[in-house]
């Protein structure tokens, strides 16, 4: 963590070096988890590795007659090398403008809210969210990640508790990150109406799966659906490439929804229903 290495040059667990830590934490309490943790996937622009690597190479050389003495020696090499460390960011006031900016312009337009998140199992969590563009929703998603990705969303692995506010912000950063991806998810609204039930299923689902025997299908789909739209459905997994996560006559199962089928998806059946209303009243 770079917060952690900026200090730890010098000396690590002294009384001045826990108080810095507990300022940091302080401060990312009142500016969030989101513009807090980012703060040093600027730095990694502002600063490439090659600059970094030459300042650490000579700072490896500089000694000091006190903690003090060695960080006014440490600045002068900063400046040298056009490094920015994490404290220039929260205390001087320029960086910290420069710094709003560029957060400013990476989030411009886009407004991510996490609906809700799950735990899937010891090492996977789910979330669902809706993406808003220039303040119009486009995308509602359901995506999931390793409980790794999440502590490392930020750039760095942070070892805290996973509590709501962290792992909502961490949920917000991948998906802004893989941004593209989610916008680009064919629709449900797309869909046949059979595979719009299975998305249904699967993702209402405690197991995040569907399971529909051939009995099951009988007695409980065949009223509304015929063998025309399981052919239908056959060419949708082909089109979607949706082969690893549902499949059709397979044994027992007429249709068998896995996990992850749920993640293939926009569902944007209800994006700006309440937007739409208004305008109707209007």
């Amino acid at each position: 963590m770079f917060i952690e290495s900026e200090l730890s040059d010098f000396f690590k667990g002294g009384d001045l070096y826990m108080n810095i830590l507990q300022e940091y934490e302080d401060i990312e309490k009142v500016i969030g988890y989101r513009k807090f943790g980012v703060i040093e996937k600027y730095i990694d622009e502002k600063c490439p590795k090659e600059k970094m690597n030459n300042y650490e190479q000579e700072l490896a050389k500089i000694n000091g007659s006190n903690f003090y003495d060695w960080l006014d020696k440490r600045e002068k090499l900063a400046k040298k090398h056009g490094v920015i460390f994490f404290s220039d960011v929260i205390y001087n006031r320029n960086e910290w403008e420069n710094f709003e900016k560029w957060y400013n312009d990476r989030n411009k337009n886009i407004e991510i809210k996490i609906l809700n998140t799950w735990t899937v199992d010891y090492d996977n969590m789910k979330c669902n969210a809706i993406i808003k563009k220039n303040g119009n929703e486009v995308a509602n998603i359901i995506t999931d990640y390793e409980t790794t990705d999440i502590r490392e969303a930020f750039g760095y692995y942070n070892d805290r508790e996973l509590d709501d506010e962290f792992i909502k912000s961490a949920f917000e950063e991948l998906i802004f990150c893989d941004l593209d991806s989610f916008l680009n998810l064919p629709k449900v609204s797309e869909c046949s109406k059979l595979l719009q039930s299975i998305y249904d299923d699967v993702s209402t689902s405690d197991v995040s799966m569907c399971h529909i025997t051939n009995d099951e299908w009988e007695e409980y789909y065949a009223d509304e659906y015929t063998d025309e739209d399981i052919e239908n459905l056959e060419l949708e997994i082909k089109k979607f490439g949706l082969d690893y996560v549902l499949e059709t006559n397979d044994g027992e199962y007429k249709i068998v929804g896995y996990y992850n089928l749920d993640t293939m998806f926009n569902d944007d059946r209800n994006l700006n229903k309440d937007k739409n209303k208004e305008m109707v009243m209007c």
